[in-house]
């Protein structure tokens, strides 16, 4: 792995993300419900999407239906967990320095259904998984608690 493959596979997710927490925290706090704020978001996406088709002509993946598939799986998944987030900042009236911790343990579920799924388990140095899954859930526990 390169640097070039840590700051965009990696670090900029991860500002990105996190700032789009806070600005959801933003768009409910200022009374979008949960359907406007999930259909606004969504056809940002879609559009962002399509200009990036139309503009690099890479297209290709809407001809393999399990592509298409996955993508619309992963977009339904996505939805949910931003209706349940939104759902925390609206109604329940959870900070951000609640959810943000509690959330991004997702990364827990990405490598277990990763190294499942795509036999990525051959490749983990296990004792190092495990502690590093230790510490996840520590701190996002601390930091969730830290209000």
């Amino acid at each position: 792995m390169n640097a070039t493959g840590i700051l965009v596979g990696g670090v900029l997710p991860a500002l990105f993300l996190g700032l789009g927490t806070v600005l959801m925290r933003s768009s409910i706090a200022a009374g979008a419900s949960i359907p406007t704020y999930l259909a606004v978001i969504g056809t940002t996406i879609a559009l962002v999407g399509w200009i990036s088709v139309a503009l690099t002509g890479q297209a290709g993946g809407l001809r393999v239906s399990g592509a298409v598939g996955w993508a619309i799986a992963m977009a339904l998944t996505w939805s949910a967990a931003i209706a349940c987030i939104s759902y925390g900042f609206g109604t329940l009236k959870l900070p951000v320095s609640v959810v943000a911790p509690l959330t991004n343990a997702n990364a827990l579920v990405a490598v277990t259904v990763g190294a499942l799924a795509f036999g990525e388990w051959r490749s983990l140095d296990v004792p190092m998984t495990m502690g590093g899954t230790l510490l996840i859930c520590i701190g996002a526990t601390l930091v969730s608690l830290a209000k």
